[in-house]
């Protein structure tokens, strides 16, 4: 049966997934294009403003096991290596 009356299950999220301990985690892409680096990052803030402040700590920390930013300079790299002559 799914978790329901969660604060962030109204919140439709699409780069994490709620643990047992209701924590969100992240979805670790390999390669992230700078948009979708974007709206994870603002996935992030929607879900710290739903949890309660006793957990903005440990979620913070699930949060920094992935970063976005070093998927999107790699998919920004092999964007280069394909077509060299691009931004």
């Amino acid at each position: 049966m799914k978790k329901s009356t969660t604060a962030t299950s109204a919140v439709a999220l699409r780069y994490h997934l709620i643990g047992n301990d209701g924590l969100y985690n992240p979805i670790p892409f390999l390669l992230v294009s700078e948009r979708m680096c974007q709206d994870i990052l603002a996935e992030r803030e929607r879900i710290l403003a739903a949890l309660p402040a006793s957990q903005h700590e440990r979620q913070q920390k699930r949060f920094e096991r992935y970063n976005p930013q070093h998927s999107s300079n790699a998919f920004n790299s092999v964007l280069k290596i394909i077509n060299p002559g691009s931004k």
